[in-house]
């Protein structure tokens, strides 16, 4: 019997059909082809931000481990001024980790607290006794010493400089200012204070802000603060092509000068923006190269290429850098000195002009921690450049002398009596001269006293120039921290400030470079 037509038509259809099949299944391969492949682009994308994230959070803990670690050094050196902390309590400190810290404290982005300062009153006990009034800062502090670190597999390295250490822009005019006469006329005019005066005096000195009148800077101001800022950066110059690091293009001091003078002069008439918070400010003039702000860069970082504590400087024969007690010859050598007999002397780096300028001090000059080319700034007294330039390097190599401590039982040297009693040389922490007043400045050469002919001595310029701005402690510090893995860097700098008895954070920042 012959196939119907109803037949045919089923049989025909079968191979369409399978085509079709064969279609649809081709597209979903192809589609889940592209979802596959969709999903493995979006993980690793996904993988490379998180490992970004993860190695950036790394830093940034690193980075704010050392922060911490600053303030908790700069806490125990106040505590050990005021008499609060013996020396052995520091050394079991460092070598043991950070106790616990009183104080308000502070917190950085990421969670991490900053301790406020080693509580206040705490001291009690024997330490009270023997509380100073008077705390003293050199730069041969533990918290002067390079920052040099291994946090979790990433170089940390940094470095603490101390505002009164350098010229203030937001206390330029009143740094250069010739007030002689101008007090002479206050002191006759105030007499004696009313009871009211007074206690708005005291108000000021226990750290209230209280409101001043403001008084613009006179043409005789900017004329002087020019010459200063002129020194300055002419002392820089020096220094640093004395030493073979050499300028891509060597700075004009004189257009410098003019340029930061001019910038601050119109911060400080425009009243909302007359705080100078950063010297980030400076930056931005086109008279301010990066080599001129940072430094020339040291022709021997660019031949050698190490990694690990080499690109710190520091020895690998020296050891564990937990190990190193700061102040001894090995902690000395470390923090970039070279040892000689009856003092140090500092190994030559390039400086910038953010390590001789600050916008975050007191406005008073540290004659413990200033740098000779700060020192040759302020000495507008001497014409001679050369001169002024002795006289500043005089006063830092007084500074890098040793002291001999004398026993007042025996009379005899301390280091002799250490050394009968077996304490190693190497882990006998140094003492060094410095300042507690500006006429102990007579001790660096005791011919500054005598006068010649119609002439001052030298010690009466010095006091002309100085000891108005002259302190011997220092209350803000700035911190550079940089942190680096791999080929990842980041940076942190953090503003603090001693207040009473406790270390306060001002203000952080981070950057990724």
């Amino acid at each position: 019997m012959a196939p119907s037509r109803h037949d045919h038509r089923i049989h025909g259809n079968k191979p369409s059909e399978r085509g079709i099949a064969l279609f649809v299944v081709l597209i979903l391969v192809l589609v889940l082809t592209v979802v596959i492949t969709q999903l493995i682009f979006v993980t690793k994308i996904e993988e490379r931000i998180t490992n970004n994230r993860l190695g950036r959070t790394s830093l940034s803990y690193a980075v704010q481990a050392s922060a911490r670690q600053v303030l908790q050094t700069l806490s125990d050196d106040l505590m050990n001024d005021l008499g609060y902390l013996a020396e052995d309590d520091l050394e079991s400190d460092m070598m043991d980790g950070f106790g616990d810290v009183g104080g308000a404290g502070s917190q950085l982005p990421g969670g991490l607290n900053i301790p406020g300062g080693t509580g206040g009153g705490g001291g009690g006990g024997e330490g009270e006794g023997d509380r100073s009034d008077d705390p003293v800062d050199t730069h041969h502090d533990r918290w002067a010493d390079p920052i040099q670190d291994s946090i979790n597999g990433i170089q940390v390295e940094g470095v603490v400089v101390d505002g009164e250490s350098c010229i203030d822009l937001n206390h330029l005019f009143e740094l250069v200012s010739l007030s002689e006469e101008e007090e002479e006329i206050d002191s006759e005019e105030i007499g004696e204070q009313s009871p009211e005066a007074q206690g708005l005096l005291d108000d000021f000195l226990a750290g209230e802000e209280i409101g001043e009148e403001f008084i613009p800077p006179e043409q005789e101001d900017l004329e002087e603060a020019q010459i200063v800022l002129e020194r300055l950066v002419e002392a820089l110059v020096d220094y640093n092509e004395e030493y073979g690091f050499d300028y891509n293009e060597t700075p004009n001091p004189s257009a410098v000068a003019e340029a930061i003078v001019t910038m601050v002069h119109q911060r400080v008439l425009d009243e909302n923006q007359r705080r100078i918070r950063s010297l980030d400010s400076i930056r931005r003039l086109e008279e301010i190269t990066w080599e001129l702000f940072y430094g020339p860069i040291d022709p021997e970082t660019l031949e050698e290429e190490s990694d690990g504590f080499d690109d710190l400087g520091i020895d690998s024969q020296i050891g564990d850098i937990s190990e190193i007690i700061p102040g001894t010859f090995a902690g000395l050598e470390s923090a970039g000195y070279e040892l000689e007999d009856g003092g140090v002397s500092q190994l030559p780096t390039p400086i910038g002009l953010r390590h001789v300028l600050t916008a975050n001090s007191s406005g008073k000059i540290n004659l413990n921690t200033a740098r000779p080319e700060v020192l040759i700034a302020l000495l507008r007294s001497f014409d001679d450049f050369e001169e002024a330039k002795e006289i500043a390097w005089m006063i830092r190599e007084h500074c890098n002398n040793y002291q001999q401590e004398i026993d007042e039982v025996t009379g005899e040297i301390l280091d002799d009596l250490m050394g009968s009693m077996g304490i190693d040389e190497e882990e006998q922490v140094q003492e060094f001269q410095h300042f507690t007043s500006f006429e102990q400045i007579k001790q660096v050469d005791p011919t500054w006293e005598e006068d010649s002919g119609s002439e001052d001595s030298i010690y009466a310029l010095l006091s002309q120039d100085l000891e108005e701005h002259t302190v011997f402690s220092s209350n803000f510090f700035t911190a550079t921290i940089e942190g680096t893995s791999e080929d990842r860097s980041l940076s942190g700098r953090m503003v603090c400030a001693r207040k009473g008895q406790h270390v306060v954070v001002l203000s952080w920042k981070e950057v990724r470079r």
